[in-house]
This record gives structure tokens, C-alpha cells and sequence, in this order.
């Protein structure tokens, strides 16, 4: 593989956010049509839209205008290209919610240097929100500097997650954490975008997160924005990268250690 230039993280963060408004104009479209959109089943509880695929094409099309030679992962589209500059992105997470019309989904768009997260966004179109971070610059909302909760305890936290769909082979396994947490913490919350949740995270509004069953564009973004806003990430089961394996959990440094310990008593 041929030696890159350095990046400038800056361009690439101006192009990451103009690819998620272009992105967000075509989910606000698609919103004006709910009715005859034309949906796809990938298994029972998780499924696809045509808007999923016109978001992405139109992020990954401007993405390319400044970064011809760059790889790209999209949900929909699987992987492209040879680079060590990697583009993850996300279209529309939490489609369910937004083919019901209910107001929680984002979009979601990283970029990997070799193996590292180094610029993350996530996009809440219904609120006008961006939650931007670049690797050691801190995270942001709509430019203004956030930071997770200094919550201490998990009996005091909100736990956000997301449930595994019906035929998932890990639901019952996953069903006994969520009780586990359920017991323990102050409060669990589903709302059915694992992105948004994580900027959440990062945001202060939820004081952690756990999921078992999702893939690296659903958090890639989103852990950047938690570690960038002096939360943490980790494996459920101690394994050195929760990207990979996608056993997450985020939370406050306070939280984490109580949360994982609950959740490893499950998971064996």
C-alpha cells in the first residue's frame, strides 16, 4: 500500500460535516413520505429503507469529492476501497423510529487512521444537533464543548442501551444483563439509536450505555465522542478492542467499573 500525505483533520471534519447535512436533507425529505417508502427486512425487528440508501450515497458522494482515494464502510453499501484513511458511516440509525415517525434517529459518520478513530460525527436532524469530535480536541454540540455527567455510582445513573432484535441468538443472554442493570442502576433507557445514545453519553444526559449486538458504524462515531468528553469505553468482556467484538459499554469513569462488573457476572 502506497505512503498518504498527513491528513488535515480540520478539511476532513468539514467534509464529514457537510456529508451529514447532505445526508440530513435527504432523511428530512424521506420524512415527507413516510407512507410509500419502500422497506426492506434484513432479519425480523431490523430493517432497511430506501432512504437509508439515498443518505448514503449522497454522504459517501461528497466524502469522495475531497477523498477520492479513501476506503469507505457504509451500512448499506459494505466496504470499498484500500487506504489507511477509513470513512464508517452510518445513514440512518434508528430506522424503525423513523419510519414510525417517532423523533430519536441520526446519522452517524467516522474516520479511521489504520486502526484509530480519529473524527467522529453524529447528527440528530430532528433537533438540529451535531456532536463533533476529532481525536485529542475534546467533543463538542453545535460547537459549544461538552462533557460526560460526574456521575459516580450506577445506582445513581441512566443507563441507556439498545435491544437486540427477536431473533438475535444472544437475546437471552443479553435479557439477563438488561435485568441485571435494571436491579442495580437508578434508571435503563431504550430509545432505539445506539449513536444518539452514545452522544447522550457524551453529552451528560445518559450516565452510560450498553449494547451486544450492533456493528462499528453504529459506535464508531459515537465512543469517540464519549472518550473525547472524559468518558470511557470498554470490551464487556475485557477483550482490547470494543469496536471490533461490539460487546460496548460507555460511561462515566465512576460508573463504568460498577456497570461492567454487573454485566461480566452474566456474561461469564
Amino acid at each position: 500500500m502506497m505512503n498518504m500525505p498527513p491528513l488535515d483533520l480540520d478539511t476532513a471534519m468539514d467534509v464529514a460535516m457537510d456529508a451529514v447535512r447532505a445526508g440530513c436533507s435527504v432523511l428530512a425529505e424521506g420524512s415527507k413520505r413516510l407512507e410509500r417508502l419502500g422497506k426492506t427486512s434484513k432479519s425480523p425487528g431490523d430493517v432497511s429503507t430506501e432512504i437509508d440508501r439515498l443518505a448514503e450515497s449522497a454522504i459517501l458522494g461528497r466524502i469522495r469529492e475531497t477523498f477520492p482515494s479513501h476506503a469507505a464502510v457504509g451500512e448499506e453499501s459494505g466496504a470499498s476501497g484500500q487506504s489507511p484513511f477509513r470513512w464508517i458511516v452510518d445513514p440512518l440509525d434508528g430506522t424503525m423510529n423513523y419510519i414510525r415517525g417517532l423523533p430519536y434517529y441520526g446519522v452517524s459518520v467516522a474516520l479511521q487512521e489504520h486502526d484509530t478513530v480519529v473524527l467522529g460525527v453524529v447528527a440528530d436532524p430532528e433537533r438540529e444537533e451535531f456532536f463533533t469530535a476529532i481525536r485529542g480536541r475534546g467533543a463538542f454540540c453545535n460547537n459549544k464543548r461538552i462533557q460526560v455527567s460526574r456521575c459516580p455510582r450506577l445506582d445513581e445513573a441512566v443507563v441507556g442501551t439498545v435491544v437486540p432484535p427477536p431473533k438475535w441468538p444472544g437475546l437471552d443472554n443479553y435479557l439477563e444483563m438488561f435485568c441485571r442493570v435494571a436491579r442495580n442502576a437508578a434508571a435503563v433507557r431504550r430509545a432505539g439509536a445506539a449513536a444518539l445514545d452514545l452522544a447522550y453519553v457524551a453529552s451528560g444526559r445518559l450516565d452510560a450505555f450498553f449494547v451486544l449486538s450492533l456493528k462499528t458504524w453504529d459506535v464508531a462515531a459515537g465512543s469517540l465522542l464519549v472518550t473525547e468528553a472524559g468518558g470511557a469505553i470498554a470490551d464487556i468482556d475485557g477483550r482490547p478492542d470494543p469496536l471490533e467484538t461490539n460487546r460496548l459499554v460507555a460511561a462515566t469513569p465512576g460508573v463504568l467499573p460498577q456497570l461492567l462488573f454487573t454485566l461480566r457476572n452474566v456474561s461469564g
